[in-house]
């Protein structure tokens, strides 16, 4: 931990002293829980990321934006929020409930950027909700909000750590970047033959962190059966197993979340993330799968470099997402690229208006770059993607009886 750790061809910079303490105070515990054996890689990441005090989110230890870790659509242009302030006005027109709902808020950008939107349009939501499980997080995005929104706005807000502490009357939820940071299993196999599929933990070796295989358990066979019945044509078998990814708690949460909003009014759910369909996640050249790590703006795929100080993501596989909101009860409403999705609201219009009455070329040139990164296919517009999701009154009402 005391000198950079080196990857693909570069140097990961070293921590700060304090920093390294931080993480070999998480390394411990961790190292303690496998004295009797590794631990799924779904349980290691999840301390690692959300340790209420030493984890990467958990600690607050994430850092957003251009000096951060990582830029998040919200962080790149405020034209991202205007599309879902566009979203919301089509939710009001068509009779939904007055309540927003955020899950997991990050710097709190997104959130003063779509308020101080809607109340320029005289159209605040009645209660803006951050759902936020890291107290360090939730206390980052309350500052944020209340320097930046006046006191009547900022006043709509409250953080909750529990889908138990909801109560929902409809309207809109929005999970920007949330899957992708959930908890994840790996395994090895060779892609199109679920019988070869091994589980991979993580283990100790005295030294640092190591993969460990295993003989896949229950769910892992029930996964890579469900893999190969959601491609309609064959996987090309490599020459050797690769790695891959999963997550093992998606049909949970997305359950969780349909309990909760369940008694209360329509919904829209906006799901925003990178990823793809399954054939392309599970493809027999991604060797590696598609885990990333990222850490100070540098992308590698160690997950046992500088634990709770660097974020660790997968890519999402919607289709999966899509097979788990049906039987969790949802409606799919459609899901597109995030350049589709975008070009489909006003922002266009917004742009053209934006550009035409600035009298700086330099201010011409950067908002139509920011507008550029969000939709073009070599940037952000064609790698994330959207999916809709609904709850409707009548069937939540139906559900709720049943």
């Amino acid at each position: 931990m005391s000198a950079g750790s080196r990857h693909e061809g570069f140097e990961l910079p070293a921590p700060s002293p304090a920093d390294q303490a931080k993480s070999l105070a998480l390394i411990e515990p961790l190292v303690e829980r496998m004295h009797e054996g590794p631990i799924p890689f779904a349980e290691y990441m999840a301390t690692v990321l959300y340790h209420p005090t030493l984890g990467y989110y958990g600690s607050g230890q994430v850092a957003f934006g251009v000096g951060g870790d990582f830029i998040t659509a919200p962080e790149r242009s405020r034209f991202f929020t205007h599309g879902l302030a566009y979203e919301w006005h089509q939710a009001q027109a068509a009779g939904l409930g007055g309540e927003i709902l955020e899950i997991g808020a990050g710097s709190g950008r997104l959130a003063i950027d779509l308020l101080d939107r809607l109340a320029a349009d005289e159209a605040l939501p009645a209660r803006y909700t951050i759902l936020e499980i890291s107290p360090a997080l939730a206390e980052r995005q309350a500052e944020n909000l209340r320097a930046s929104l006046p006191p009547a706005v900022a006043e709509r807000v409250r953080w909750i750590d529990s889908w138990s502490d909801l109560g929902w009357s409809g309207g809109i939820v929005i999970a920007n970047e949330v899957l992708d940071a959930m908890p994840m299993e790996r395994f090895r196999w060779w892609p199109g033959k679920p019988e070869t599929a091994e589980r991979l933990l993580v283990g100790f070796d005295g030294q640092r962190f190591v993969w460990e295989e295993r003989p896949a358990d229950e769910a892992l066979r029930a996964t890579v059966e469900a893999i190969g019945a959601r491609i309609e044509r064959p996987i090309v078998t490599p020459r050797e197993t690769v790695l891959a990814e999963y997550n093992p708690d998606l049909a949970g949460w997305l359950g969780e979340m349909h309990a909760s909003l369940d008694a209360g009014g329509e919904t829209w759910i906006y799901l925003f993330d990178y990823g793809s369909h399954t054939a392309d996640i599970y493809r027999a050249d991604r060797d590696e799968g598609t885990l990333k790590c990222h850490y100070r703006h540098l992308a590698h795929e160690d997950p046992f470099v500088y634990p709770g100080l660097q974020d660790i993501t997968a890519w999402v596989d919607f289709q999966a997402v899509e097979q788990a909101a049906r039987q969790a009860g949802f409606a799919i409403d459609g899901e597109r690229s995030q350049a589709q999705w975008l070009l489909g609201t006003d922002v266009p219009q917004r742009v053209e208006r934006e550009l035409q009455s600035r009298d700086s070329l330099a201010d011409q040139a950067r908002l139509a770059q920011e507008f550029r990164e969000l939709v073009m296919p070599t940037e952000m517009g064609e790698r994330f993607r959207v999916m809709r999701l609904r709850l409707d009154q009548a069937e939540a009402g139906a559900s709720s009886r049943r």
